[in-house]
């Protein structure tokens, strides 16, 4: 599957290493489907060893000495154990060290020993994140291929354990690439993987990461690299494969060193893996393979798909792309307060922090579901406007309590630009807390706000690269040959929008516009252009099922795009529109479709944010009203991307537009809520 930014050829290994590597052949199916992206990279510890990291069985020899040291257990008890090392019963030997040692002091000795924090990425790992691989997929604990995605391509890759088994579901669904760290993961200590209980509770005993992994090892090639092939749980599961489809498996290979003929007999016969072989200790032999594929993939690069003509499309002449990362702005920097929300036992329940220390917290009643729903209402004819959003405020307020809102006025008040991230549960998330009143202002008005992703972990998520010049789809006015529907302030937002770009001199557009903005067209202009920022000034609403956006000639539902955004994950999308984030909970029609589809069980209804969140999207920025007016909203958007191109975060340039909204009279301003990371940033600002 295509990436989201196809990798640039890695660069070329020094001389001296490729003269001194040896060469080897490269069987043709295993370039087909790397070319294809069907071959996913299976990582063990021998890779890691390469930055001086250590191997199973020296860590396992690590672990032993540290147990006896620090246990005081006696030399009978060393001989057992040394005799056990030879025996190769490992996972016997970690559940002793473990019991001994105790959970804790456990995982904080395999952090120290395997902490790859100050060792430099080696040479294999930027290889091997550069080449098109449809997923990395490995057995060890650190975080080296993370770190050199991060150097190579630029942002984070979505990293997963085994604990991720519904994110992971979704990514092979839909074909993105990502890292599975099939044993764990040294910043999450419940997903490490290294005792039989381990392998009990969180392999075998998890039924859903199983029929994951093993559907992972069926639809694609595998190649491994610095892994032994010796974990007899792996090789039972590739044994029942073999047998339950009758000798049908993916083409596996293997590079391997030391390895006799015997051995490469008995992988290929009974293992269906095809061994390439280089000499012992040559290791230089990983890097020089790796260049070698990539030299082979540009000397005949894929056929791809002829260029789409730009539909009244804006183009800078720009330098070539190259990958730069969306990351948050340094820590110090960008710390926010975080306010906890959640459900529990019928009530809300809160809980502020403040630089990793709690501040306070509350529990209060239901009181809040019902307002929202005057609020939308009231802003619907514009002359209670000012009205509704008091009353919607001061409910949101009274849920929290008097002791909240005093300790968020503490925290924020007289700190410009502070940012505060809503931590939400999903029974609480639809409600627009944004409005929150503190004081005679509300939250949204006091702080750079953004929404946690719910339900799924930032690194799962990952978090894409923009790249130089940046690129930006925006899509406008689509029903502009319906008069009825014609939206003149969407159409000049998306041609304004067009021209902030062009006179920034940081990227390029394509903007399709009314009738142009065709389902075919949306789709070749996310496969073919690759947005770094998806725009949509337009229609938007659900049917019985789910949200949708109105395109020239169809519905485009949030499970249409899906896949879109998972191959290529914007690092902001702004959805600007009626009800794109969410419908709040509490909303009640009052006659009309509209009202009608609301009250028919739409109430508290997902819109597009948990989609952007799954999908990868870095921030996403969307409305939970239908109250957006069409002149007000094309300011807006247009304040947001000027804001973001020179170089403010995703939250300080929403904060920014609300700021000058209010100056200029617009009551809709504060009905936009963001989610994802409040600290990505689009440009540096330098220019």
């Amino acid at each position: 599957m295509p990436t989201r930014n196809p990798p640039e050829p890695p660069a070329p290994v020094a001389a001296a290493t490729a003269a001194a590597a040896p060469e080897l052949p490269i069987p043709p199916q295993l370039l087909q489907h790397l070319r294809e992206r069907r071959l996913l990279l299976f990582a063990g510890a021998g890779l890691s060893a390469q930055a001086g990291l250590p191997t199973w069985r020296s860590l396992v020899q690590d672990v032993v000495d540290a147990t006896i040291a620090e246990t005081m257990q006696g030399e009978e008890s060393r001989r057992e154990l040394e005799s056990m090392i030879a025996a190769g019963k490992w996972l016997q030997i970690a559940d002793h060290c473990k019991l001994k040692l105790g959970p804790g002091e456990y995982a904080r000795l395999l952090g120290e020993r395997l902490s790859d924090s100050g060792r430099p990425v080696p040479e294999a790992h930027r290889l091997a994140v550069r080449l098109p691989f449809a997923a990395w997929v490995t057995t060890n604990y650190d975080k080296l291929l993370e770190r050199a995605y991060a150097e190579e391509r630029g942002g984070l890759p979505k990293t997963l354990t085994s604990l991720d088994t519904e994110a992971l579901g979704r990514l092979l669904f839909d074909g993105a690439p990502f890292v599975l760290k099939a044993h764990g993961d040294l910043d999450k200590p419940d997903s490490l993987v290294f005792t039989s209980r381990d392998y009990r509770d969180l392999i075998h005993g998890n039924a859903a990461f199983s029929a994951a992994f093993s559907a992972i090892l069926l639809t694609h090639s595998v190649l491994f690299v610095g892994y032994s092939l010796a974990d007899p749980d792996f090789n039972l599961l590739l044994d029942r494969q073999l047998l339950t489809f009758r000798g049908f498996a993916p083409e596996r290979y293997a590079l391997m060193s030391g390895i006799g003929k015997v051995e490469e007999e008995y992988l290929w016969r009974v293992c269906q893996i095809r061994v390439i072989a280089y000499p012992e200790g040559r290791h230089e032999a990983v890097p020089a393979f790796f260049q070698c594929l990539a030299d082979r993939l540009a000397a005949a690069p894929a056929a791809t798909s002829a260029s789409v003509a730009r539909v009244a499309s804006v183009a800078v002449a720009t330098p070539a792309r190259r990958a730069t990362p969306a990351v948050p702005v340094p820590a110090a920097a960008a710390t926010p307060a975080v306010l906890a929300l959640d459900w529990r036992e019928g009530a809300v329940q809160a809980m502020l922090s403040d630089g990793g220390k709690l501040v306070a917290t509350a529990s209060g009643p239901r009181e809040a579901w019902a307002a929202p729903a005057a609020a939308s209402r009231a802003l619907e004819s514009g002359s209670a406007r000012e009205g509704a959003l008091a009353e919607c405020s001061g409910a949101l307020g009274r849920t929290l309590g008097p002791v909240m809102v005093k300790a968020l006025a503490n925290v924020l008040q007289g700190r410009r630009s502070r940012l505060l991230r809503l931590d939400l549960t999903r029974e609480v998330e639809r409600l627009p807390w944004e409005l929150l009143a503190v004081g005679s202002r509300t939250l949204a008005e006091l702080a750079a706000v953004y929404r946690a992703p719910v339900g799924v972990s930032e690194s799962a998520r990952g978090l894409p690269a923009v790249a130089s010049p940046l690129r930006a789809l925006v899509v406008a006015d689509t029903k502009s040959a319906e008069p009825a529907l014609a939206l003149p302030g969407a159409a000049a937002e998306g041609c304004a929008l067009a021209d902030e770009i062009r006179d920034s001199g940081v990227g390029e557009v394509r903007l399709l516009l009314g009738p142009d903005a065709t389902h075919d067209a949306l789709a070749r202009a996310f496969d073919d252009f690759a947005p770094d920022v998806f725009h949509f000034a337009g229609h938007a609403w659900f049917d019985e099922h789910e949200a949708y956006l109105e395109l020239a000639d169809r519905h485009l539902t949030a499970s249409m795009m899906r896949p879109w955004l998972t191959r290529h994950s914007p690092a902001f999308m702004f959805l600007n529109s009626h009800y794109t984030a969410f419908i709040p909970a509490g909303v009640e029609g009052q006659g009309g479709a509209h009202a009608a589809a609301v009250s028919a069980g739409l109430r508290g209804r997902p819109g597009f944010a948990d989609l952007a969140m799954r999908s990868g999207v870095g921030a996403f920025l969307g409305t939970y009203s239908g109250a957006i007016d069409d002149s007000g909203a094309r300011d807006f958007a247009v304040a947001i991307l000027r804001s973001l191109l020179q170089g403010a975060t995703a939250a300080a340039a929403l904060q920014a537009a609300r700021a000058l909204a209010h100056k200029q009279g617009s009551g809709t301003a504060l009905l936009y809520c963001l989610y994802g990371e409040g600290s990505l940033r689009l440009a540096d600002g330098s220019g």
